[in-house]
């Protein structure tokens, strides 16, 4: 049975400048960098340093309204050019690129460095252990003779398509392919063809089952039959997304039950799918699937898995993540159910989740301005030897986060700045109406003291 805790949720940092605009959403880097890109009303991006929560460049002049989404390509490979996806109310969707030396920004014992042919930094880092790990730097010294040609984003293309506005962009985990939303009801997916930065894009699909806007889009990564899109929709509906092996995209699930509008999805992490992994007979070779979190403007959070069916007289070769794609056609549809609901927190629409990839907990933000954290825990076993029951528990509330305002996106970031604790230890990132970007720390509070730093509610526990 899991300890019952209760965290505080502290203010570490506002970004600064703040956007004299609603600011919509703030995407960390992926690929371990300490930045982080904020989409605005002002018709830019802002991309900000995680290290001291300063402006570090802006993405200006390809838009003509509102940039409501925004999304880094993943790395593939260290080529020293950071690549983002945004879009926007004007319809259209752009592309920026921006070359800077990448790496690690870490403060090692020693640092020694030498200059590659090429140009670039190479920094040959000396840990306590006496063990050499090299990297390349980013350069942001003003001193640096190439720094102008490194200062701004390059427009690189802008594609069209989509007839109204754009609500959301995202790269899929290979980098791959990137999808697109609108208030069209159509769902895009675009492929980048030739090599990286010949700017040439095909479109692969053009989804249109949705019968209302889409507001969100979100992709499960490969788990050895092909990456599959999820989206969420103002007719109230998710859907699932896949191509098959000729190509062709389709919709191979429908998830229904949420009363109002789909704002928000995420996939579940590692490190939960590994916590709260179900025993399987040892004939059962299917991977296991993540589930799926939503939140509504119902009110609601929603836990969706795949329902369990009977595992194949013989082991297909789809099960066999070895085997090329075009080799193990899977099955092409999926059946999804809810399978919890998380405590009801939120007065207004939950307009954004974000599900902890180091912690497992869940993170929702909302109309009414709260910050709600949830943690899955486990309650013990209905019966001897039987499967052990578990519930989501709310651990920490921060009401009036912006003020008055709404706050419109949260997202889990790792720390950079100089007050981390610990390396790989995570804030909490929130973005509102009133342009301002601001960071969070999560304090456990210890157990003896919980009776009095926080009172039990009919949802849960909350910060008093």
């Amino acid at each position: 049975m899991t300890t019952p805790v209760a965290v505080q949720i502290l203010p570490i940092a506002e970004f600064k400048p703040i956007s004299s605009s609603r600011a919509w959403v703030s995407i960390p880097n992926p690929n371990g960098l300490p930045l982080i890109a904020t989409a605005t009303s002002d018709k830019t991006v802002r991309v900000y340093s995680l290290k001291n929560f300063t402006l570090h460049s802006t993405l200006e002049g390809g838009h003509s309204r509102s940039v409501r989404s925004v999304a880094w390509k993943p790395a593939v490979k260290h080529n020293g050019i950071l690549c983002v996806a945004t879009g926007s109310f004007d319809a259209t969707m752009g592309i920026w690129r921006r070359r800077e030396e990448i790496g690690e920004l870490e403060e090692p014992e020693q640092i020694q460095a030498e200059t590659t042919g090429d140009g670039y930094v190479i920094e040959m880092e000396i840990t306590s252990a006496g063990q050499a790990k090299s990297h390349i730097r980013i350069n942001n010294d003003d001193g640096d003779e190439d720094n102008e040609d490194n200062e701004d984003w390059e427009f690189a293309i802008v594609l069209e398509g989509h007839d109204s506005e754009v609500k959301n962009v995202a790269y899929s985990p290979s980098g791959q392919w990137l999808a697109s939303c609108s208030r069209d009801k159509s769902i895009w997916i675009w492929e980048e063809i030739g090599d990286e930065g010949d700017d040439e894009f095909e479109t692969i699909a053009v989804l249109q089952e949705h019968t209302a806007d889409v507001k969100c889009v979100c992709w499960r990564k490969d788990d050895g039959n092909g990456e599959v899109l999820a989206s969420a929709s103002y007719d109230d509906t998710i859907r699932f997304w896949k191509g098959d092996d000729e190509g062709e995209w389709s919709s191979i699930a429908t998830l229904e039950g949420h009363e109002g509008t789909v704002w928000s999805l995420d996939w579940e992490p590692e490190v939960s799918q590994k916590k709260f992994a179900p025993k399987k007979s040892p004939d059962d070779y299917r991977p296991q699937m993540p589930r799926l979190i939503s939140s509504s403007a119902d009110l609601s959070v929603r836990v969706w898995s795949i329902a369990p069916t009977p595992p194949p007289p013989n082991k297909p070769s789809y099960f066999n993540s070895g085997i090329p794609s075009t080799m193990r056609p899977g099955p092409t549809e999926e059946t999804w159910t809810c399978t919890a609901t998380l405590p009801k927190a939120h007065d207004l629409p939950i307009y954004s989740i974000g599900w902890s990839k180091k912690s497992g907990r869940v993170a929702s933000t909302a109309g009414d301005g709260k910050v709600v954290l949830y943690e899955e825990q486990t309650k013990g076993r209905t019966a001897v030897g039987g499967e052990i029951e578990r519930e989501w528990a709310i651990i920490g509330v921060l009401e009036g986060a912006h003020g008055p305002y709404e706050i419109n996106h949260v997202s889990w970031c790792t720390r950079f700045d100089a007050g981390k604790r610990e390396e790989g230890e995570e804030m909490l990132i929130t973005t509102g109406d009133d342009g301002v970007v601001r960071a969070w720390s999560i304090d456990e509070i210890p157990i003896p003291e919980i009776e009095d730093e926080v009172s039990t509610g009919m949802n849960g526990i909350s910060i008093s």
